[in-house]
């Protein structure tokens, strides 16, 4: 009898210990949380957008090469279809996903460096609003934005893109 009662307290020692270790585990676990103001998100409101573009037509003749970009009404502030060099077409978001609420934050082509950066012109003169740089997919290359430009799908039919979310 005393035996199993010894046996018995080692099992609820090492249930107790158990439970501590994994009680400890949680807390580090927790600590690690992003606590900043948007907890990790970024949000940008969805809105419905549906647009349909003809490669054949003169305002978009020049997305059928590598590089070419259209700027389209729609979205929250507009969106950039473009022909990336991967051979793929990108339909970007132009808010910028640092600061989605400032009013700059707008998304820009820097044509001479192949990128996009958040900031607005005023006269022919960029001023910049933060200091995040884009790739033509969207992905951050730079700058304190932590999260891509939002997506919006493309689908080719022939030489027709249409974009919708």
């Amino acid at each position: 009898m005393q035996a199993t009662m010894v046996e018995s307290q080692a099992k609820d020692f090492t249930h107790m210990h158990k439970v501590y270790i994994l009680s400890i585990l949680c807390l580090f676990a927790s600590a690690c949380n992003d606590n900043t103001p948007t907890n990790g998100q970024v949000f940008i409101p969805d809105v419905p957008v549906s647009i349909t573009v003809n490669m054949d037509l003169p305002l978009h003749y020049h997305l059928q090469n590598l590089g070419g970009y259209s700027l389209l009404e729609g979205g929250n502030r507009g969106v950039f279809l473009v022909h990336n060099f991967d051979d793929e077409y990108y339909a970007l978001e132009r808010t910028c996903t640092f600061d989605p609420d400032l009013d700059c934050g707008h998304i820009q082509i820097d044509t001479a460096n192949i990128q996009l950066r958040c900031g607005t012109y005023d006269n022919d003169t960029f001023a910049q609003c933060c200091q995040s740089l884009y790739s033509f997919d969207g992905f951050v290359l730079q700058g304190p934005s932590r999260f891509a430009l939002k997506r919006y799908q493309v689908f080719r039919n022939g030489n027709l893109l249409t974009v919708r979310n």
